[in-house]
């Protein structure tokens, strides 16, 4: 996905069920989500149920149903981790810094929030980006 296409921001809590989901390698079940997410956002099964119909709504997440025993949710991200990353980044970049990462780079600079190495890192990357070695 191009990240001109904006994706829409996501809550929270719907951000932490899609750090769940992007984390794995396969559809993944209600109790997956909420047995990963009880250490860090405690919350009830249906409203981990809930939140993934708000995903599904948006176009986030894929749901099928499973038919063993019992019928499962079982969910697939049909928005990449990198996408949304990428697409937040953007969003962050226009509103805090009109566009500029230069800006972004500047105030971390300024507010010792960044380390040399950092600096060395960002600039290895950059060089990287540009093909040169």
């Amino acid at each position: 996905m191009n990240t001109k296409n904006k994706i829409q921001k996501l809550p929270d809590s719907e951000l932490d069920i899609m750090l769940v989901l992007w984390s794995y390698d396969r559809p993944v079940r209600i109790i997956e989500i909420y047995n990963d997410l009880k250490s860090i956002r405690p919350c009830t099964k249906s409203a981990i149920h809930a939140l993934v119909d708000h995903l599904l709504n948006k176009g986030f997440v894929r749901i099928e149903y499973s038919e063993d025993r019992q019928s499962h949710k079982c969910i697939t991200p049909l928005v990449s981790e990198k996408e949304y990353r990428a697409s937040a980044t953007d969003t962050f970049l226009q509103k805090l810094c009109g566009g500029r990462w230069q800006t972004l780079i500047a105030a971390l600079v300024d507010s010792d929030a960044i380390s040399d190495k950092d600096l060395s890192e960002i600039e290895a990357l950059l060089q990287k980006k540009g093909g040169k070695k």
